[in-house]
This record gives C-alpha cells, structure tokens and sequence, in this order.
C-alpha cells in the first residue's frame, strides 16, 4: 500500500532530526527537506513531553514541512529484537508460530509488549523449506509515552520502526548487499549495532556506550570541562599522531568497549553464519566523524571500516545544497531511513 505524504523524525538522546524526500522512480530518491535542533539533556529522557513537543513543532515549522504525517523510530535500547528460524507454515497460523517462540526469548511477558515481524529469509534444509523471521518487541509503556509526544506536537504517526531498520534502509533503497556489512550507528550514548544482508538487517543489538563517554574520559584524564573536552575530542580523536598520542591514548580504553561488542559479533557470524560474515563496516551517527575512528576500527577489527553519509545516495538540488553545507549529516541515517519508507 503506498504511504500518503509524510516525514520522518528521529528523535535522539541529544537531538532530533527530520527528513523528507521523494522518489522519482523505483532506486532514485530526492532530497527535500532536512533540519536538526540540538537538544541539551535529552528531553524525552527527562520525561518532559510537553516541551518535546513543542520542540518537535517547532523543527517542524522551521524545516517547512506541512503534512501532520510523520514515522518514528524506537531506540534499539528499548526494543527487543532476535532472529528465529520456523518451518514454512501456512499464513493462517504463522501468528501463532511466531507468538509462541518470541514467549521463549522475551524477558518480559508477551502481553506487555507489541509484536512485529519481518521475513529476513528462506532456505532448503533436508527437503522441508524454513523461514528465518526478524521479531521485534517493543514495550508498550514505550510506544505509548512515544503517541503521546507525537499527539502533543499535533502529529498522526502512520508507522513505527526500529533506528536499525530505518538505517538499513538508508543504505539500501537502491542497494543490494551481497556480503554481510556491518553498521556502528555511533551516537551520544549508545551505540547501536547491525549487520545487514541483502536488503534486511540480520542482527541487531545496543550498546550503552557512545561518544559522551569519551568526553567525560578526557574531562576525567586532563582536569577539563565539558566544552573543551569536545573540542579535543573533535579535533584529535584517535590520531596517534596528534597531541603526542594522549588524547587517542585516553579515548582507546572507552573504544575497546565496543569494539569488543563488535569483535563478539563479527566472531558469532563467522562460526555460525560463515555466509553472512560482514565483510566491510559502516560508521554512521553524529559520533562517526571522530577524526581516525575509521583508520582505528580498521586496523583494530580487521575489518575494512569508512564513514558512510547517507545524503549522498540521494539526488540533491542547488538549493538544498546551499542549506545543508554547514551541518553534518552522517548523523541522518535514521531520519532518512524513515523518510525513505515506501509501505
């Protein structure tokens, strides 16, 4: 079923983004809009709904948008996500299939969540078809406090997706991945992994570890405040060659944290889904232009890793050009993901 018009928003721990784009055919995309207002504190976590809505408003009026429609992304720290594999069951009772497996992964009772599902693939085992299904779990104390945001601001929300879904898509509207890539979605206080296979994400999983954590390491290391200690962050970053090595030498211990989450994952895929192994690894999120993080993830995952931006698989005209030259826009994988949704 084809969406009516609509924008999507992702609203970060530190920021919200909107996106609006339009297709011009089954893998071409245009750019429309695009805006970001910061947000100190992160308002949605300091439960304070009506000023998250009036914030939302307000992006929204300044980026120019007039339709009330809107898709949301949950954060992937709030959902639940695994892979099953089924036999291939007739429609009528994969419901009850699916149902019955997710009780046996859920930490929570099924009741309290809302369930969603997605075909990742099917293969042949032993002359009976199986069909391995992405489940999603969300809280629904989460999607309410979410509806409620959203009908605040004046909004009609016509989908609900996970941050890793919508990045995905932003790398694969008009991509088909033959080997496995692995995405670090690198924000302020997670970081969000997947590995996405042909057009599906095959795997997911949260980190509560971001970027602030590597400022409030140099806070810690060099006596500085919080303003400096990003500016040394955001100038060094991991160059061993800058600053005698002390900044990287400070943030290192922080990034082993995830790089061992990623090592764990890259390892499971390589003993389990050999096939599947990422074969390259994507930095995006508004922590992904640490400058040599991508020389660093590299040498250190064996991996060969590159900042991804997702603006430019886009078409993009003169004028927005010119509004969007002075802002970073590695960290709109979510946005656009779900800007990008076709039904």
């Amino acid at each position: 079923m084809k969406l009516p018009e609509f924008f999507g928003l992702d609203i970060g721990n530190h920021s919200l983004k909107i996106a609006q784009v339009k297709y011009l055919g089954a893998d071409t995309a245009q750019l429309l809009k695009l805006a970001r207002a910061d947000i100190v504190g992160g308002i949605l976590n300091n439960n304070d709904i009506p000023n998250l809505a009036k914030e939302i408003k307000n992006l929204k009026e300044t980026a120019g948008i007039s339709t009330k429609k809107v898709v949301i992304a949950l954060p992937e720290s709030s959902i639940f996500s695994r892979l099953i594999l089924l036999p291939d069951v007739d429609e009528s009772k994969l419901e009850q299939a699916i149902y019955y497996e997710a009780k046996q992964y859920l930490p929570v009772s099924i009741d309290e969540v809302q369930l969603e599902w997605v075909q990742v693939n099917k293969s042949e085992r032993d002359g009976k078809t199986f069909v391995q299904w992405l489940i999603v779990a969300a809280p629904k104390k989460v999607v309410a406090k979410y509806m409620e945001v959203m009908d605040l601001a004046g909004l009609e929300v016509i989908a609900v997706e996970t941050e890793t879904i919508a990045t995905a898509r932003a790398y694969t509207y008009n991509t088909f991945f033959n080997e496995g890539v692995l995405v670090m979605d690198f924000g302020g206080t997670n970081t969000d992994i997947s590995v996405i296979m042909g057009k599906n994400v095959i795997f997911s999983q949260s980190i509560g570890t971001g970027s602030d954590v590597l400022t409030k390491a140099l806070m810690s290391e060099f006596n500085l405040d919080i303003l400096q200690a990003e500016q040394y962050k955001r100038t060094y970053g991991l160059l061993r060659e800058q600053a005698e090595g002390k900044i990287a030498g400070a943030l290192e211990p922080m990034m082993k944290i995830i790089t061992n989450e990623i090592n764990k994952t890259i390892n499971y895929f390589r003993e389990h889904l050999s096939e599947n192994t990422p074969k390259q690894i994507y930095i995006v999120g508004d922590g992904a232009n640490l400058p040599g993080l991508a020389q660093y993830l590299t040498q250190v995952m064996g991996v060969p890793a590159q900042v991804v931006d997702p603006v430019m698989s886009l078409k993009v005209d003169d004028r927005m050009k010119a509004e969007i030259s002075q802002i970073s826009t590695t960290g709109f994988s979510v946005a656009l993901g779900l800007a990008l949704k076709t039904e």
